[in-house]
């Protein structure tokens, strides 16, 4: 069973549908474990079961792995054998349920003094992106100049399932971004690395958040998933539907307590957005 073979190729498939590097390797990983626990029993990673997968299941359960760990997996398996010319063989793999835990979410005047803080202007901007787009990480160093509207839009294409959406930001962050590209200049990507066409790197975005944190005095671990999950609780706070934030978030579906589904109109969606950001400059 050459297994590093299938692993080095569903990963490129992975990147080239759309994901980021990371996921690819995580996703890359996890099969790689799996198809190593059969390797005795068989001479290919595509003559393995759905059975084989639920005892693999089972023999993380008693090793006690996380849910998260063995959605991983489930995940992975999802992706790899429809990959592979075998789109069914995995569908009835369940998912399993995550232990309840309270995220850590910045309160308003936390956020505000991140996006005011005196920091290098590209630092700003990415600060400024996570929290007023919600942006996923790998939406951030994807996005391109072009992707940018004057009519106050982002265009977030191929992210997370292959999802694209149209998405709003504010003047404020509108205006930094002017006052940036008039610096900076950036080619394609709007935060290129050093050297030009260059995608900035997840670390560096990482870093960015962290070291920001501290800096304001926020004592609380920071990261770029907590600044959207961040965005995402003060829109509920304010009145937005869950089926708004689902669509707002690029969510494939609403999956905690809802009984309907509001799409509303990127208009409407800006009014919400000027309300947010008002309070943000107007807080005490």
């Amino acid at each position: 069973m050459n297994i590093l073979e299938f692993k080095t190729e569903f990963e490129r498939k992975i990147v080239a549908s759309g994901n980021d590097i990371a996921t690819a390797t995580t996703y890359g990983n996890s099969i790689a474990l799996f198809l190593e626990h059969n390797k005795a029993k068989y001479d290919s990673p595509l003559h393995v079961t759905f059975e084989d997968a639920e005892n693999y299941i089972i023999h993380l359960v008693q090793k006690k792995y996380s849910a998260s760990y063995i959605n991983t997996f489930v995940a992975s398996a999802k992706r790899f054998y429809p990959i592979n010319g075998q789109p069914r063989k995995m569908t009835k793999l369940e998912y399993r349920k995550n232990p309840p835990k309270c995220p850590n979410i910045l309160s308003v005047d936390e956020v505000k003094k991140m996006i005011h803080a005196p920091i290098y202007l590209k630092h700003q901007v990415v600060i400024n992106l996570l929290y007023d787009g919600a942006l996923r990480r790998s939406e951030l160093i994807n996005l391109k100049v072009e992707h940018i509207s004057r009519s106050r839009t982002i265009t977030i294409v191929n992210s997370k399932f292959g999802k694209s959406r149209v998405i709003p930001i504010s003047q404020r962050t509108l205006d930094l971004l002017r006052k940036y590209y008039k610096e900076f200049k950036p080619k394609l990507y709007l935060l290129e690395g050093d050297s030009s066409k260059e995608q900035y790197s997840a670390k560096s975005i990482e870093n960015i958040v962290k070291n920001t944190a501290r800096l304001c005095g926020i004592h609380t671990k920071v990261t770029p998933h907590i600044m959207r999950h961040s965005k995402a609780t003060h829109l509920l706070d304010n009145g937005a539907s869950e089926g708004y934030v689902a669509d707002f978030l690029g969510h494939e579906e609403i999956s905690t307590t809802h009984d309907y589904y509001h799409r509303l109109t990127i208009g409407a969606m800006q009014r919400m957005f000027d309300e947010i950001d008002s309070k943000l400059m107007n807080a005490a």
